[in-house]
């Protein structure tokens, strides 16, 4: 096994919502080959429960798209929001104008000492965590 997929396994990363929405949409490769390496647990990666409540409340998506969606959060465990990530929260929207939803993202990627995944470029701003961007 390769020095690279060790690294993969060891650390951790949190999946953000357009990620997965990417993932839907025909010909995003990038997102689809991340999930792919999820799937088959070359990578240890999770979801925030925001993620979770934007996929499942999403109007936008066919049958067949909740179906994926389905089986992808079976795959990905959701992390909970809790005080100690609701307090990091408001310190990242105060410092850096976040809205909601990117702040208790955001600070699940803190607190859990995760990478996040995501192609939303306002997230680069925030020192607190560490980005990978699939764009």
């Amino acid at each position: 096994m390769g020095e690279k997929n060790e690294k993969n396994r060891t650390m951790r990363y949190l999946i953000d919502t357009n990620i997965i929405i990417d993932h839907l949409r025909v010909g995003e490769e990038k997102a689809t080959n991340f999930l792919r390496k999820v799937e088959n647990k070359e990578i240890k990666a999770s979801i925030s429960v925001i993620t979770e409540y934007e996929l499942l409340a999403s109007r936008k998506i066919s049958s067949s798209q909740k179906l994926i969606i389905q089986k992808l959060l079976s795959i990905l465990p959701p992390i909970s929001i809790t005080s100690s990530l609701v307090k990091e929260a408001a310190k990242l929207t105060q410092k850096y104008q976040l809205g909601m939803a990117d702040s208790l993202i955001a600070a699940t990627a803190f607190k859990t000492k995760s990478i996040l995944v995501t192609r939303d470029k306002s997230f680069l701003k925030i020192k607190e965590i560490k980005i990978e961007t699939l764009s």
